[in-house]
């Protein structure tokens, strides 16, 4: 299939509306880079804060899988304005992020802004998930003789099952070279999206004003679906996790008393999955 990245620009305005719940975390740097990007860009984008429990246990759990996995080189894609490669790349990770052109020429600026110099071991780097030669270059940076974790939050759910393949092929030939694992969140399957629409009944009608792609017959509807469609393409299930695994380590919940009954409920049914090359 022919990728141009102007199909998938309307995605990237997401990434303010992930930014902005991420301040009422304990997550270093996310109020200084979401201050940085209210008063650089001029996106008209609908936030809340009640998305915060969920973004921040995503985050979490992503990292506590990483850091229990032992591996030092990370591919995030679709990488937005999250601190995480600032974070571990300063804790001598070798990390690259991958985002589209606007994302990545704002990134660059919020780190040059909030935090200084770019770390050497930190690469922002222009591309599309969707692009096999966005990966060769991706691949350059990393030791063929150690493991990669790849890692993305909040891609999938905006692509359809096609372009879901594609990246999926992408990332097994990436990690069949270099061995590692891919870990993701964008495969919470389709229940979760009516336990969304209770916890923040406004966020998926706000999300399709931003982009056309917010579309339910593009998930997954259930683990079993997950697992036949990445096994067709080369891939095992190794780990699954549910946010709520992180409910005690939530400052949104904890200290901003971000909480209820539909929220715990959404917690519950969002999963990372840890996926590993057969």
């Amino acid at each position: 299939m022919k990728i141009e990245d102007k199909d998938y620009e309307e995605i990237t305005s997401t990434a303010i509306v992930t930014a902005y719940p991420r301040i009422f975390t304990d997550i270093l740097y996310e109020k200084e880079i979401y201050k940085w990007l209210s008063n650089h860009c001029n996106e008209e984008v609908s936030l809340n804060k009640n998305l915060a429990p969920n973004i921040e246990a995503r985050y979490k759990l992503t990292n506590k899988i990483l850091d229990n996995s032992g591996i030092k080189q990370v591919l995030e894609l679709a990488a937005g304005y999250t601190s995480r490669g600032l974070i571990y790349s300063s804790k001598g990770y070798n990390y690259v992020e991958m985002d589209l052109g606007k994302v990545v020429h704002n990134k660059i600026n919020v780190v040059h802004d909030v935090y200084g110099d770019i770390p050497e071991s930190l690469k922002i780097i222009s591309g599309n998930a969707l692009r096999y030669s966005d990966y060769l270059r991706v691949s350059e940076y990393f030791d063929n003789n150690d493991k990669v974790a790849v890692i993305n939050e909040g891609l999938f759910r905006y692509l359809t099952f096609e372009e879901k393949r594609v990246v999926a092929e992408n990332v097994y030939t990436l990690l069949k070279k270099h061995g590692g694992i891919w870990i993701t969140c964008d495969v919470t399957p389709k229940k979760f999206i009516q336990t969304q629409n209770k916890a923040i009944p406004q966020f998926n009608k706000d999300l399709s004003t931003i982009t056309s792609r917010n579309n339910l017959n593009d998930r997954f509807e259930n683990i079993e679906h997950i697992k036949e469609f990445f096994g067709k393409i080369g891939f095992e299930i190794a780990e699954v996790h549910r946010f709520s695994e992180m409910k005690e380590d939530l400052y949104s919940i904890n200290h901003h008393n971000i909480y209820d009954e539909n929220i715990e409920h959404l917690l519950e049914d969002a999963i990372v999955v840890v996926m590993k090359v057969k």
